[in-house]
């Protein structure tokens, strides 16, 4: 009853402001998108509103009758030419039927990416998303890790996420999550800060106790990636020694041994690990023998059985388990291109802005955005690797703040070189040199 109160009150407060603009009105989708309210509530009252759906229209309708422009440029028309590719791979692939329905949803998620590349103006509005996102995704998951670590310490916990998926998808969603709220502390202060150091405790524990190995891997990306890229090292140091110096001592052995066998080879390798490999070969076979198209958008499953040469030993209709396995079997070589080119682009946007800050053209916390956001994307590429992540919608709404991102600091660095201008007194004449005196003005009747 205490939830459902509170999720009335949240959606009251929610909905209020998204008719105040429509930068709001897409908090509120993101905040029903990453929080799931119909899953955190108890009774069943929300479970059959399509809260979800509702909001991303209300969000489309409100964007197109406010006074943002929408443009086209190269960036997100990548993602245009990638969803056109779906389509075309999908239309032509072995499995329409299937792959159609999840199409729509993903033609719904880069929708919502390519609003929020639009909507988000100035660093404000991106660190008010960034904190949404943070807030909606970490609060149960932090809320479970410190719970965990407190109360049942070294456990392995298997609870689903429903907006991320089963525990391997979490732990890359939490390793994805983690430099975000690394980020959003760094640039606060007070009890703001303290309460994103908190829960950056919570989150890194969510992702541990998943016992993935892929997420271990993922969350290590991240604390040599943010340590590498953090302008104030000593200090970075000291909260990942203090983070370890709470988590390790309380992982069991059976965590370590299953940790251990992430560098198996040959006979010490586990079902897991031979079965993976298995499967990437599979898509690998899928991809050349439709290169051009792929088997269509999340076809890989229904066509795994006619492409199996192991001929079942490994089950029935599987999954690819990678990402980038994945892209490549159900879109074909164009379509991995593309996937390339759109985290490549977003990688660059966040070195491009990086080295502003470094410059002083931009904002130091803006410089803090684009690393949290760059470890993100490695956090991807490597916990990625090992699960089928590639059509989750956290992902595309980083590719798009990545533009977002770009396009801020464009802003930002030209509104202080114009200001820089303003300020520049006229150069003083040369010793020596006599002045010209300005030619008479002459009124004419």
């Amino acid at each position: 009853m205490i939830r459902t109160i509170l999720l009335i009150i949240g959606f009251t407060v929610g909905w209020f402001f998204a008719f105040q603009s429509a930068l709001y009105a897409a908090c509120l989708y993101l905040w029903i998108a990453y929080f799931r309210p119909e899953s955190w509530a108890w009774s069943g009252v929300f479970a059959s509103l399509p809260l979800s759906f509702v909001a991303g229209v209300f969000l489309l309708v409100r964007t197109m009758f406010s006074t943002v422009r929408f443009r086209l440029d190269f960036r997100n028309g990548l993602l245009i030419l990638f969803l056109a590719h779906s389509l075309v791979s999908t239309i032509f692939g072995p499995h329409l039927d299937y792959s159609l329905g999840y199409l729509e949803e993903f033609a719904k998620t880069l929708i919502v990416s390519y609003l929020l590349s639009i909507l988000i103006t100035n660093e404000k509005d991106l660190r008010l998303v960034l904190t949404v996102i943070a807030l909606s995704l970490g609060f149960e998951a932090g809320k479970q890790g410190w719970a965990q670590l407190v109360l049942n310490p070294g456990a392995r916990n298997d609870n689903p996420v429903p907006f991320l998926g089963d525990n391997n998808l979490v732990a890359v969603g939490m390793a994805m999550l983690l430099p975000i709220v690394g980020a959003l502390a760094a640039t606060s202060k007070g009890v703001w800060r303290r309460g994103f150091q908190f829960l950056s405790i919570g989150v890194i524990y969510r992702a541990i106790s998943t016992y993935s190995r892929g997420g271990l891997l993922a969350v290590s990306s991240v604390g040599a990636m943010y340590l590498w890229r953090s302008p104030h090292k000593f200090r970075t140091m000291v909260a990942f020694v203090i983070a370890i110096a709470l988590i390790l001592p309380v992982l069991p052995k059976a965590y370590w041994d299953r940790m251990s066998t992430i560098t198996s080879s040959g006979e010490e390798r586990d079902e897991s690990q031979t079965g993976r490999i298995h499967f990437w070969e599979v898509a690998v076979t899928m991809a050349n023998d439709r290169p051009f198209l792929g088997v269509g958008h999340r076809g890989y499953e229904p066509s795994y059985n006619a492409y199996d040469f192991s001929h079942g030993f490994h089950g029935t209709k599987r999954a690819v388990h990678s990402s980038w396995f994945g892209i490549f079997a159900e879109t074909g070589y164009p379509g991995l291109a593309l996937f390339v080119a759109i985290f490549g682009t977003s990688v660059w946007a966040c070195r491009r802005t990086r080295q502003m800050a470094k410059r002083g053209e931009v904002t130091e916390s803006l410089g803090r955005y684009a690393i949290g956001m760059e470890s993100s994307l490695v956090a991807f590429a490597v916990g990625g690797a090992f699960v089928s992540y590639h059509y989750n919608e956290m992902l595309w709404h980083f590719f798009a703040l990545t533009m977002a991102l770009e396009q801020v600091a464009v802003t930002q660095a030209a509104d202080a070189r114009q200001r820089l201008e303003a300020t520049k007194a006229p150069p003083l004449p040369k010793a020596g040199v006599p002045v010209r005196e300005p030619e008479p003005e002459f009124a004419w009747d």
